[in-house]
């Protein structure tokens, strides 16, 4: 009887001490990004801060397969010259990134990015674009049996006339 006494009052010590543990954790972290996400009122005008948000924006979509697969599909540039655009800008964000005076000045403009990268993708855009569907046979579709029919009368050819 005394053991699950101690259990449950063991149980009651940790479950505490993990919520004290919790709630210093965030406390630390807050402390920690409130400088750099509070930039000044005319931040967002100076040249560099449109720089650094255009290179996190483009960046965002660039080094995430999902947000770059939607643009270089919806991009009207063609595959080939979206693709150049970001991956000209995706090596220069850690820089950026880890720039104190930039971030101090700007504010944290890569985290904005990704989150406004992921909003917009939930309400179907990408950097602007609407996204278009994807190419290809829809699993649906009238020619999708005629197609497995066909792989299959290959296949099957190839292994018997082995």
């Amino acid at each position: 009887m005394s053991s699950t006494m101690f259990r449950s009052s063991f149980k009651f010590l940790v479950l505490l001490l993990s919520i004290c543990n919790i709630a210093v954790a965030q406390a630390e972290v807050l402390d920690a990004l409130v400088p750099r996400q509070s930039p000044s009122a005319n931040a967002a005008s100076l040249p560099i801060c449109q720089n650094y948000a255009r290179v996190a924006n483009l960046s965002t979509v660039g080094l995430n397969s999902t947000y770059r697969a939607a643009f270089l599909r919806s991009s009207n540039l063609g595959t080939f010259d979206a693709r150049a655009i970001l991956d000209v800008e995706s090596p220069k964000l850690m820089g950026m990134m880890m720039d104190v005076q930039l971030n101090q000045q700007c504010g944290n403009l890569s985290q904005i990015a990704i989150e406004g990268a992921a909003a917009n993708l939930t309400q179907g855009t990408v950097l602007g674009l609407p996204i278009a569907d994807a190419p290809g046979i829809a699993v649906d579709a009238v020619a999708m049996p005629i197609v497995q029919i066909a792989l299959f009368l290959v296949m099957t050819g190839t292994f018997f006339c082995l």
